[in-house]
């Protein structure tokens, strides 16, 4: 078994503070192992980036380099581990012009309590339906999942108008801090695939990815709001399942996990609980 990094590592006075480190090995201790992994190569980047720019700094920089290296290696390896277990759950072939099959009727029954932490990858966020699409399934995320903690998405960069993208996304990481969710957003300029990875080892696969509904005929038609009733295009869905990537919390931990956490005493603001 392995063990994360002392917080003492990284504030000897040697380096500067580097808040990914900070918040990767606070994601560790909680459990928060995707966000982790990916917080600690943001931190990796950084620090190779300080090397290069102080060369008297190159060997204490090499240092802290291997050892975040190694410890985000184990928690990949970690995570493949559980992927190569997963077995499907669900397959499900939608026909164009199908009705019922929003975000809440698909995934609703795989989120629960156990997800505290959604990696979303979608190429496509350019156009206003996309970012309609993005909330709406965020609103179902959030409100299925009480212990959600992190969101992660990656998308393509927006070669005609990427100020106007990162604004939307900002307003959304914005608004989800108000509830105590955080959410990280990262650009990606050959990403193809389209999946939902979430933290209690559900692996969900869309071939359109979240953009599989017809655009809606007019301000005031059904379907505006209630995606049930929005006509869909034709798309294959494969849903996956694996062993947990945190551990889930039992009932009787809940308490005891909410007191030990400074950051969230209790479930998210958008919780009716």
């Amino acid at each position: 078994m392995t063990t994360s990094p002392n917080f003492a590592d990284v504030n000897d006075g040697e380096l500067p503070k580097l808040e990914p480190i900070i918040n990767a090995l606070k994601c560790e201790q909680t459990g928060h192992i995707m966000e982790a992994i990916l917080l600690y190569e943001e931190s990796i980047s950084k620090m190779s980036q300080m090397a290069e720019a102080e060369p008297s700094r190159r060997q204490l920089c090499g240092k802290y380099l291997r050892m975040y290296e190694a410890r985000a290696k184990q928690l990949r390896d970690q995570v493949k581990g559980h992927l190569h277990t997963s077995r499907m759950l669900d397959h499900i072939t939608i026909e164009r012009g199908a009705r019922g099959r929003s975000y809440q009727r698909l995934f609703g029954p795989y989120l629960d309590d156990g997800v505290r932490e959604a990696h979303l990858n979608e190429p496509h966020l350019t156009e206003p339906p996309h970012f309609r699409n993005l909330i709406n399934f965020i609103e179902v995320l959030v409100k299925n999942c009480r212990y959600l903690k992190y969101i992660r998405l990656t998308t393509q960069p927006d070669a005609v108008a990427p100020t106007n993208q990162l604004q939307m996304l900002q307003q959304i990481k914005n608004d989800l801090a108000g509830g105590n969710i955080q959410m990280n957003f990262q650009m990606d300029d050959s990403l193809q695939d389209r999946k939902i990875v979430l933290s209690s080892g559900v692996v969900i696969k869309i071939g359109r990815g979240l953009h599989y509904f017809e655009p809606v005929a007019g301000s005031y038609s059904l379907g505006l709001c209630d995606f049930d009733f929005r006509k869909c295009l034709a798309t294959e869905v494969d849903i996956w399942k694996c062993r947990p990537f945190a551990k889930r919390l039992r009932n009787s931990e809940e308490v005891d996990y909410q007191a030990a956490r400074e950051d969230r005493p209790e479930p998210h603001a958008y919780s009716s609980d």
